[in-house]
């Protein structure tokens, strides 16, 4: 606000709101990126405006985690209006992060306000990690040859659902469609041999991203081959990833590394991941850009990609390391990758 000259702030964004209020979801649909509860930021005070459909629940519910309880003053207007008539009493320059009539075109971004995270933030992003990759996992041990990719993809959500979390992507590809499309959404094509499920889902707004596969008896020599490749691609990228590397640096890396597996230019067909956090991915790595070097306490998702294959974890930047938040579970079969002198183990295919 001082940088931009503003006299207040308005964020209704779903993944501002989730940071700003340190975990609320104010999504009511779950298919747009505006929320039914926006946060009036002011150099005095902070604000909830919301509908008076909306206040209550938000009050009791969307703000229960919060201590003390009177962190946010709360303002209703009338449903059948909007919250103009509020944001009309507010002096001086009003900045938003949408495009809000209000704000006169003073449209903010604040993604680099939402990295790194935050101490409290790191302390719970493993546990949503870990969350989110037990429930991708439980589904891989169910699914069964015949069912719909359609199918797959609600067993997934269902077991995101009620173990709550929110998924924001829920893609499922089987047998030739794995081939095919980088991102299978799920169709009713029915599973024969071969299966790929990838997520992202969100607690309190922050995000973790993970791929698995699995693969009815003994995958050909194609499949396994083009999964060591991504695999080994992926591990390269992990073990490039340190705190003050640039993050060009991670993604030079990664070509190089795709040339070694004789996919080089392979990038170009499908992005390569990057920082995440509020959104599932608060930007896209881009090879030739210059975007800045990473930080302590961020949390990145590499996904290299060739035809057929995918290799998709979350990780979290550490001080003297990183942790994968959405590693495999004890269960789940992993294969050992060398990676600059280092053994990375990377996620196998699931063989049933």
């Amino acid at each position: 606000m001082r940088e931009q000259e503003l006299d207040a702030m308005l964020l209704g964004r779903a993944d501002n709101f989730a940071w700003i209020t340190a975990g609320g979801d104010n999504r009511c649909a779950s298919t747009t990126d505006m929320g039914v509860a926006s946060v009036l930021i002011t150099p005095e005070s902070q604000y909830i405006l919301a509908s008076n459909v909306e206040i209550d629940r938000v009050r009791a519910e969307t703000l229960a985690h919060l201590a003390p309880a009177d962190v946010f003053e709360l303002a209703d207007y009338p449903w059948h209006q909007d919250q103009a008539g509020l944001l009309d009493e507010i002096p001086g320059k009003l900045g938003a992060d949408f495009n809000c009539p209000a704000a006169r075109g003073r449209i903010c971004d604040l993604t680099s306000l939402r990295m790194p995270f935050t101490p409290w933030e790191a302390d719970r992003y493993p546990g949503i990690g870990r969350g989110v990759s037990d429930a991708v996992e439980r589904v891989c041990f169910r699914i069964e040859p015949g069912m719909a990719e359609r199918t797959i993809a609600g067993m997934t959500a269902a077991e995101l659902i009620q173990d709550g979390f929110t998924p924001t992507v829920v893609l499922v590809g089987a047998d030739d469609r794995v081939r095919l499309w980088r991102h299978p959404t799920p169709t009713g094509n029915t599973l024969a041999h071969y299966c790929m499920i990838v997520v992202c889902a969100h607690q309190g707004g922050l995000i973790a991203a993970v791929t698995r596969s699995v693969h009815f008896g003994r995958p050909p020599q194609e499949i396994s081959s083009a999964h060591e490749a991504a695999a080994r691609v992926h591990a390269a990228m992990i073990m490039a990833t340190k705190v003050g590397v640039g993050y060009q640096d991670v993604i030079d890396r990664g070509c190089v590394q795709y040339e070694a597996e004789g996919y080089g230019g392979e990038w170009r067909y499908h992005h390569q991941g990057g920082p995440i956090g509020y959104q599932d991915r608060e930007f896209l790595v881009v090879p030739g850009a210059k975007q800045g070097r990473i930080a302590n306490r961020q949390a990145i998702a590499w996904n290299p990609s060739v035809p057929g294959a995918k290799s998709e974890d979350t990780m979290l930047l550490i001080e003297d390391g990183f942790q994968i938040v959405t590693g495999a579970s004890a269960e789940w079969p992993m294969i050992d990758v060398e990676a600059d002198g280092a053994l990375v183990q990377r996620p196998a295919i699931l063989v049933r």
